[in-house]
């Protein structure tokens, strides 16, 4: 798994460096997704109030991110980005980021971006929400007087694709691959200027 990682990431660096002129005329572009859909690939392992399966394989969430990107060339840009949702225990959680993405846009109206970088998470302490919980091997053990839980990585990040709907506006769809954890997807607008 880890060569076609590699590999992937290795392709989409030599595409987009063949890639001469701009995604957008312009060099910044903002966005907000709505944080929607959460996958557990072992299963949710707890009852959550809106799992959509009885192993919580599958749980919607509630949520929003906010982005801005700037293009430091025309296949290469900074983002920034954090996040304020409902994780799957009903609880507040987020996230800050700052990444690099790699920009690939095949076609006039499509692209495609992989990014990577440093990111904050944090949630409200599941112990004492959700039931038999003690610790997680991502969050860890909280303490019962942690009102909140967090954990910091240097390698999130997210793949995404945007469709051009005009103007410098489009519709974005990004997946989070936090395998073996969770892998959530979310539904957004991203606007150049």
């Amino acid at each position: 798994m880890p060569r076609m990682i590699h590999t992937l990431v290795a392709a989409l660096i030599l595409a987009a460096c063949c890639r001469a002129e701009p995604d957008y005329a312009d060099r910044f572009a903002i966005g907000a997704n709505y944080y929607a859909l959460t996958y557990h690939p072992g299963g949710g392992g707890a009852e959550y109030p809106r799992q959509l399966d009885d192993k919580a394989y599958w749980v919607f969430q509630v949520g929003a991110e906010t982005y801005a990107d700037y293009y430091v060339l025309p296949w290469l840009l900074v983002r920034g980005a954090g996040a304020l949702y409902k994780d799957c225990a009903d609880v507040w959680a987020g996230f800050a980021h700052l990444g690099f993405r790699l920009n690939w846009a095949p076609a006039d109206r499509f692209a495609l971006r992989i990014g990577i970088g440093p990111s904050l998470l944090w949630r409200e302490s599941w112990l004492g929400r959700v039931e038999r919980y003690r610790s997680d091997a991502f969050f860890g053990r909280p303490r019962p007087s942690d009102r909140f839980q967090s954990a910091f990585i240097w390698f999130g990040g997210n793949v995404e694709t945007e469709f051009k709907i005009g103007h410098g506006l489009g519709i974005l769809y990004s997946v989070v691959p936090g395998y073996p954890f969770v892998i959530t997807s979310s539904l957004g607008l991203r606007k150049g200027f």
